[in-house]
């Protein structure tokens, strides 16, 4: 069983790797976003899903950021993970106007490794993105589950991160 402080790491890392790059399309109004997400994992296949962490954000996304496409363009989010120090390789690429998904398999610059299946569905007003995460850190693997929900709600307004 991993450790409180294990399990925290390992979420922090799980939060990293959510493709904050890849919260937008061109299809997706600019302006403010209520997110959702809520994340669970297991420690071993046939364990129960717990949840980890659940959080409300609102953010603006801006008509440039939307520009780059990134909810649906997968290189996005192996650009964010090597900046960190990552090697990652993508397969499985498949796209229609409002879907995407990949596989995304990453070694960890402290010799761990990721393997990731993200799927992404966005619309004018809203997005929903599904990763599904195996993390190997010290021979133990974790199986985590990130599900991010959002709508659009309106303008910006100061006290939101901008994106």
């Amino acid at each position: 069983m991993y450790s409180p402080a294990l399990l925290q790491r390992l979420v922090l890392a799980a939060l990293a790797t959510l493709p904050l790059a890849s919260i937008a399309s061109p299809l997706m109004q600019a302006g403010g976003w209520e997110m959702k997400l809520v994340l669970t994992a297991r420690e071993t296949a046939s364990g129960p899903f717990k949840t980890v962490s659940e959080n409300t954000s609102r953010v603006c996304l801006s008509k440039e950021f939307l520009a780059k496409d990134p909810y649906l363009t997968p290189g996005i989010d192996r650009d964010k993970m090597e900046k960190k120090g990552a090697k990652c390789s993508i397969s499985d690429p498949k796209r229609t106007d409002t879907n995407a998904s990949w596989k995304m398999s990453c070694t960890l610059p402290d010799g761990n490794s990721a393997d990731m299946f993200i799927n992404n569905t966005v619309s004018a007003r809203s997005l929903r993105s599904s990763i599904d995460q195996v993390i190997q850190k010290d021979g133990q693997a974790l199986q985590m589950k990130i599900n991010l929900k959002a709508s659009h709600i309106g303008g910006c307004t100061a006290d939101m991160m901008s994106l």
